[in-house]
Order: C-alpha cells, then structure tokens, then sequence
C-alpha cells in the first residue's frame, strides 16, 4: 500500500510485516470504467486498497442525485467506516477508468488486526481523515455561487491525486483526463454547461490551462480567492 504524493490512506506507517499480512489476505480484481464496487446501503463485506486507477466514492442525495465527495488514487482504501462498526456503506464506490482494487474479507481484516493491531490503529486513522473530508465537502457546498464551489472542488481534488504536468517550464498540479467536467460537476453541485463556462473563463484569465482535456492549475491563489469573493 504504497502511498502516491496527494493521497493518504491511513495505513501509510504499516510495518512490512502488518503490510504483508494485510494484503496476503486480499483478493484481486480488476474493473472496467465506470463500474461498481458497492452500492449505497449494500452490506459492507470488505475493506478495499487502490492498485491502479481511480475510484469515485459519491453519495447519493434525497432527492436521487449524487455528489462526489472524493477521488482516491494508488494505495488508497476505502469502505472502511463498514470494517469498523458493520453493517451497510454509506456511500457507493465506482472506478474512473480501467482500475484494479484488492479487496480485504472483514473478517480476514479482523483476524489479521488480532494478530497485527496496528492494523486497527491504521483504521482508525483513516476514520479520522475521511471524517474530515466530509466537513471539508459540506463547506464546500454550502457556498452560494457555482465558482466558488467548482474552484475549492478543483483545489481540493488537485491534492488530494497529488499529479503534476510541465507547463511553461514550470510544474503545475494537474487534473488528468480521467476526470471529466461532467464528475467535476457532481462534486461542485452544477450543470456540466455551466462547468465549462466557468472553466473556459478562467482558462482566458490565465488562472488554469486546458490541454488534451487535462486542467492544469496555473495561478491557484487566483482560484482560491473566488472563495472569499475576491476574483
């Protein structure tokens, strides 16, 4: 469970033995775009680690639509408040193209924590820093306006896959292709139209750069004062 330079899966400081036993027990699978690995309201049967790819995790609202609330990337688990207390997730988990997940029985999670309980501490960890995404997406939805919501989705999402590209001989962080302005709407709660517009705008400020669908951030101090109004 290698950790990639934005995210953090909470098992980051396992020891090789409590590594080793963990994933011993996993199961590999592989998956196409777009397809699930649960449901919301599915009975939790498994703690997940990101091989490669991306998995969404999204949850859907009462009234039926959903919102991303993050993107994980290699070495990344999820699924894990379910391990931790049973009974159904809350939120639903799909892949983000070509993707490979392996896929920790609870109860051989629970067998290798007895043997391993830095296994039960990395839980917790990961608890604690999922707990704050959740703070951090609802303080982003509740700003008014769509550019605000868009850009500290986009700064957000940004860290948290932790990829760069070069751009005028500098390095930039950057949103791959992967992502399309349709997922960057459901994260940011707006029409992809509107998405567009609002990308296309700053992309003739200078604020970000578009490049074989790929968004690159270019001036983010820019883009994160449209959260206090200031842009």
């Amino acid at each position: 469970m290698n950790q990639t330079a934005g995210g953090s899966s909470g098992f980051e400081t396992l020891s090789g033995v409590a590594r080793a036993a963990l994933m011993s027990t996993g199961i590999r699978r592989k998956l196409k775009h777009n397809e699930f690995v649960y449901l919301q309201d599915d009975d939790v049967e498994a703690l997940y680690v990101v091989e490669s790819g991306h998995i969404r995790l999204s949850s859907l609202m009462e009234d039926g639509s959903a919102v991303i609330y993050h993107v994980l990337t290699r070495g990344e688990c999820f699924g894990e408040l379910g391990v931790f207390d049973g009974g159904k997730h809350c939120d639903m988990a799909t892949s983000l193209g070509p993707s490979v997940i392996v896929t920790v029985p609870v109860k051989a999670f629970t067998a290798q924590a007895a043997k391993h309980p830095e296994l039960n501490l990395a839980l917790g960890r990961l608890i604690a820093q999922r707990y704050r995404a959740y703070v951090e997406l609802t303080r982003i939805l509740s700003l008014k306006s769509l550019s605000a919501r868009l850009s500290q989705s986009i700064l957000r999402l940004a860290d948290s896959l932790g990829t760069f590209a070069t751009y005028g001989g500098r390095k930039v962080p950057a949103i791959g292709s992967t992502i399309t302005q349709s997922d960057l709407g459901l994260m940011a709660r707006g029409a992809r139209g509107n998405v567009n517009r609002a990308l296309k705008d700053w992309e003739q400020k200078g604020w970000i750069a578009i490049r074989d669908r790929e968004i690159l951030l270019l001036d983010r101090p820019r883009l994160n004062e449209i959260w206090f109004g200031a842009a």
